[in-house]
């Protein structure tokens, strides 16, 4: 076999690991960008690469699905929310950093935030805590892997026939309560969250509306004095 064909037979592989380093490096900067715009960008990119995969392992369904879906819908809802949302807290203070400011209001280095008695703050501790579950979990996952093995998948798709029609017969057939139950629970959480939305606006809007005009009494106070 020449090294153009062993090159050819490598591809998937060199495919499916380019991928996952793309998911991978993509979904670590999500949370370490200092812009919530940059970090959207990069979930719409490990995104894509979930559905990449998806397509290197036949399931064209999926990957169709995950980028009209994933990439085309539901990040451009998240682009949207960040557009009309008021950002100014997080570009300000993106770390939870409060920065050091001059005699002339410039703004100097930033200092770690620390709680209202003045004792450090705990997020440090809870970042290095995370990050040891986190890795505990993983290598709790890969040795059980590698005591148990990979099972042998054959792939759908194969054989060159399209994974749309099995995919529809085996979800409105085989798992059809399953997937009933999931958009019950799914249209209750959207109910559940218009109501605590509609409570947290509605109190906001009360006491705003029983809170005395200040500005107002103290102008009126001024001018009997």
């Amino acid at each position: 076999m020449s090294f153009l064909d062993a090159f050819v037979r490598a591809l998937p592989t060199l495919g499916l690991f380019t991928l996952a380093a793309i998911i991978l490096v993509s979904g670590f900067m999500v949370s370490q960008v200092r812009r919530i715009t940059h970090a959207a960008f990069f979930m719409v990119l490990a995104f894509t690469g979930v559905a990449g995969v998806f397509i290197l392992l036949g399931a064209d369904f999926l990957g169709a699905a995950q980028v009209l879906i994933y990439v085309g819908a539901i990040a451009v809802m998240f682009l949207f929310a960040i557009m009309v949302s008021d950002l100014k807290e997080l570009s300000d203070n993106p770390r939870g950093t409060a920065a050091a400011t001059t005699a002339d209001g410039s703004s100097g280095a930033a200092a770690p935030a620390a709680r209202p008695d003045g004792s450090p703050s705990p997020r440090g501790a809870w970042s290095v805590l995370s990050g040891l579950v986190a890795l505990g979990f993983a290598g709790f996952v890969l040795a059980a892997l590698a005591k148990a093995g990979l099972p042998a998948v054959e792939v759908p798709a194969a054989s060159g026939l399209p994974t749309t029609a099995p995919i529809g017969r085996a979800l409105f057939t085989t798992f059809l309560l399953p997937f009933e139950v999931a958009s019950i629970v799914l249209l209750a959480a959207l109910v559940g969250a218009i109501v605590i939305a509609a409570r947290e606006g509605g109190g906001e809007a009360e006491a705003k509306a029983g809170s005395p005009p200040t500005s107002a009494a103290g102008g009126g106070k001024g001018d009997a004095a």
